[in-house]
């Protein structure tokens, strides 16, 4: 009885132990398992619901959300509403042994335990117009499922972030000039997954999200925003993305 005891108990420790060792991995050392954990972190402090700063940013609360504030706006006025702020966490870093875990400018979607956004930015790419690029990202991900979003185009999902980003480079001044007045434009089928649209040519990368903001656009100068977001809840129903897209 003794050895049974002594045996279930090990077996027991043996799975703790496993567990342990599982989330420890998780949390420090995957990407989006580091930044779940965020909030926990003594290094990090919430200077507003769901907005991260580390505790030594040369950057100040106050300046970090003068900009955040900003970029909201934009969106609101884009979309003409923001629901996503529930379900998205914003993370500012200066510290880059950090910033190389969890990204310099990205927005990373993880479904578990519940479908979230989490924009990680570095200093240097702080600003109202990748901010505002990227909470557009999480207003459209909140509208649909982890599957739809997968699956959506991705030439569509940077277009329209691109739309609230006032930078020089995705100007139409620039587009006129890259693409020869549209001549050499990248065709949208070359655009869809993130593979093709994420060239590893930075130039070829930076040339694509020209193309897409200009491709949303002209899309919009023909439709309104109910009828991008009525586009949007029936590709999350199942319609097919490209017969709806087509239609004037």
């Amino acid at each position: 009885m003794k050895a049974r005891s002594k045996k279930k108990f090990l077996i027991i420790f043996i799975v703790l132990a496993l567990l342990l060792i599982t989330a420890v991995w998780y949390f420090q050392f995957t990407k989006i398992g580091y930044i779940q954990s965020i909030p926990f972190r003594p290094e990090f402090q919430e200077i507003e619901n769901n907005v991260y700063l580390n505790k030594d940013n040369s950057l100040t609360p106050d300046e970090i959300l003068e900009v955040t504030s900003e970029a909201k706006a934009r969106v609101k006025n884009f979309y003409g509403d923001m629901q996503c702020l529930d379900n998205t966490m914003v993370v500012i870093c200066d510290d880059k042994k950090i910033s190389d875990k969890i990204g310099e400018k990205d927005t990373t979607t993880f479904p578990f335990p519940t479908k979230k956004d989490y924009i990680c930015l570095s200093n240097e790419y702080f600003n109202v117009d990748v901010v505002a690029h990227e909470f557009t990202h999480a207003e459209l991900h909140s509208y649909i499922s982890s599957d739809t979003q997968r699956n959506l185009p991705v030439w569509f999902d940077e277009g329209l972030a691109t739309q609230n980003d006032y930078r020089e480079k995705y100007s139409y001044e620039n587009w006129v000039k890259r693409t020869d007045n549209g001549k050499k434009a990248t065709p949208l089928k070359d655009m869809d997954s993130f593979s093709e649209f994420q060239s590893k040519d930075e130039d070829e990368r930076q040339f694509h999200y020209l193309c897409a903001k200009h491709e949303i656009k002209e899309w919009l100068d023909k439709h309104s925003i109910q009828e991008l977001m009525e586009l949007v809840k029936a590709v999350n129903d199942g319609e097919d993305f490209y017969v709806l897209y087509s239609q004037p």
